[in-house]
């Protein structure tokens, strides 16, 4: 299990975030298909970072052809048909869309980065002006292209344009820079636009509070570079430079699920036991953990300001 306050120094190890003089410590051995790569945190910025990642080389390949098959491994719906993974995303799409319907407007251009088989962009495209995906992954780009939401392979192929929203839900975890790749987002807003963002949160309480050893070895990928709290994700959004940020805890898994883990040590525990936790119990659960930041996710509206950047 991570020791978050007992790890001896590991001196060669810079932190990839602030490069500073904290000391980092190696808080977990084992990660996701990476056992040459271990979990370490940051005494000076405090980030939880994996060392080492993929090359560049590597991480292109996975994106294009293995992250389907990947997130299978893990449980998720990852099918390669395009059309399952749309149709067995619609609940998750409603979720995000719940989240975000307050900032929707008419007259917005609205762009995802990592946009799937473009679940999201269809749910939200009746309530915008536009919407615009961004998406490495050649079967599932396709596949929203079909289905009319214009989805384009790679970042550069939307510059010069300007969006009132940008969207990036499980994306920031993968970035190798996220401070340079957030400040490019940053620039894509008009004066006054928003980033809503969704992460992991590095303090689930499966693995701070209940620190069970099968969800580590679940949780640490080597896909995810850094591993974020309500603070450094905080912290990150305000080097790129926006100026207004607001964290909400969420918390997807039910306490079927937490319960599965600590019995099984495996996913696919949630709803499993509704039939004695009612949705009251698991509303009082959930409240909890968010309270104290013991939630699974972490949602994020970072916005621009309406002044230029000195």
């Amino acid at each position: 299990m991570p020791n978050w306050t007992d790890s001896a120094p590991i001196a060669d190890v810079a932190c990839p975030l602030c490069s500073g003089e904290g000391v980092r410590r190696r808080i977990v051995n084992t990660v996701w298909e990476a056992p040459d790569s271990a979990v370490y945190q940051c005494s000076g910025c405090e980030i939880v970072f994996i060392y080492p990642i993929v090359s560049l080389e590597e991480e292109k390949a996975f994106y294009e052809t293995e992250f389907a098959h990947y997130m299978m491994e893990r449980g998720a719906p990852g099918e390669t048909k395009p059309e399952e993974h749309f149709e067995k995303n619609q609940p998750e799409g409603k979720r995000r869309w719940s989240n975000l319907r307050s900032y929707l407007q008419p007259d917005m251009r609205v762009l995802e980065i990592g946009s799937s088989t473009g679940f999201l962009l269809a749910e939200i495209e009746p309530d915008v002006s536009s919407v615009t995906g961004i998406e490495p992954g050649h079967l599932y780009r396709e596949y929203a292209n079909q289905r009319k939401i214009k989805t384009y392979a790679g970042l550069s192929e939307v510059c010069g344009q300007c969006f009132d929203l940008i969207l990036a839900y499980y994306v920031v975890e993968h970035l190798r820079n996220p401070v340079e790749f957030l400040s490019q987002l940053h620039d894509l807003l008009n004066p006054g636009g928003h980033l809503a963002m969704e992460v992991p949160n590095v303090n689930d309480a499966l693995v701070r509070f209940y620190q069970l050893d099968s969800f580590d070895r679940f949780y640490w990928q080597k896909a995810h570079y850094f591993n974020y709290s309500h603070r450094t994700l905080t912290m990150v959004l305000t080097r790129a430079g926006f100026s207004i940020i607001r964290m909400i805890p969420e918390q997807r898994y039910d306490i079927s699920n937490h319960i599965f883990w600590l019995v099984k040590g495996q996913p696919g525990g949630k709803g499993k036991f509704t039939h004695i936790f009612d949705d009251i119990l698991n509303q009082e659960y959930a409240r909890c953990l968010k309270t104290h930041w013991l939630c699974d996710t972490i949602f994020a509206i970072a916005t621009r300001s309406s002044h230029p950047r000195l």
